[in-house]
């Protein structure tokens, strides 16, 4: 350990565990206050320090009344009313969420998205060793790869200390024929049928008529396939295994039938199925895969939550 790690270890242990102030240390060491603050800094950078916010318990009440309306596992509503945006407050939610919950030698099937993109970036100490993460749909080799879910689990591997396993296929096919070919690949049958027998599952949502939505951006689907969206009012994107209309119907099979994937089937079948969602965008989208069986722990942030409550 060089001179300057071992100063920035010892500054921070002064400061956070010894509750000395800045100036205390300061005197001690014979430093400059303003020296021992820049010091500080530099430790949360270089992950040294690492801050963990636990957001459940922020709003009680809420939690409960959801938590009992729809028959949920768990519910946390993060307070997104100061900080960072609310994208990365969920995110950091689910980090912690994960960190706490999962178990040795779980198999994790990961969204996509780009709220699922943040959240390895706040995974911070996960002890939990043999976790396997496995994605969702395909994706490989289109626009914006990282946002698509072999991206992401290897991201979610590289920082929790686990494996990731690729599906090395597009998310999209231009006809169920091509479809049957492409999973008849030992390969891809392999991944898809890990993936369908995970214990866990962590994704978000997405309304596929908000202007912008990821999967408008995500490169795999065409004009045709949005208009269709469109037409039969789907209103809740579920990892585009399953579309929903607001009565919590299945709608657009014609889409899911040519994505490369576990089926909406086989997601609902996940023991533990953990949704991180935000924004008034997705609150329709989070009530319809309540409504159809696809969360079993949510992750949401005050707007989408008091909206679930409003809701007869």
């Amino acid at each position: 350990m060089d001179m300057d790690r071992r100063r920035m270890v010892l500054v921070s242990k002064l400061y956070y565990e010894d509750n000395m102030t800045q100036q205390q240390i300061a005197k001690q060491m014979n430093l400059s206050r303003m020296k021992i603050s820049r010091i500080l800094q530099k430790a949360k950078e270089e992950g040294i320090v690492r801050i963990i916010i636990d957001y459940s318990g922020a709003f009680p009440e809420l939690e409960d009344k959801i938590y009992k309306k729809y028959g949920l596992k768990d519910v946390v509503v993060v307070d997104t009313s100061v900080g960072n945006s609310a994208k990365e407050q969920v995110a950091s939610a689910a980090a912690y969420y994960l960190e706490k919950h999962l178990r040795k030698n779980s198999s994790v099937a990961v969204g996509w998205g780009t709220t699922i993109r943040s959240i390895p970036s706040y995974i911070h100490h996960m002890d939990t060793m043999g976790l396997v993460f496995l994605p969702i749909i395909g994706g490989h080799g289109q626009s914006e790869l990282n946002m698509h879910a072999t991206t992401i689990a290897s991201n979610f591997a590289k920082k929790s200390g686990g494996r990731s396993i690729s599906l090395i296929a597009p998310a999209l096919v231009k006809s169920g024929e091509e479809k049957r070919i492409l999973i008849q690949d030992e390969q891809i049958k392999n991944v898809i049928d890990q993936t369908a027998n995970a214990q866990f599952a962590i994704f978000s949502l997405g309304n596929p008529l908000v202007p912008g939505s990821s999967i408008s951006k995500s490169g795999y689907i065409s004009e045709n396939d949005l208009e269709q969206l469109a037409e039969e009012k789907a209103i809740c994107d579920v990892v585009s295994t399953v579309f929903l209309d607001r009565e919590s119907r299945e709608c657009c099979r014609n889409i899911t039938d040519r994505c490369i994937g576990i089926t909406g089937s086989q997601l609902k079948k996940i023991p533990c199925k953990i949704c991180a969602a935000e924004s008034k965008e997705k609150q329709e989208s989070v009530k319809a895969a309540l409504e159809g069986g696809y969360i079993d722990v949510l992750i949401i942030d005050q707007v989408i939550a008091e909206y679930l409550i409003s809701e007869k």
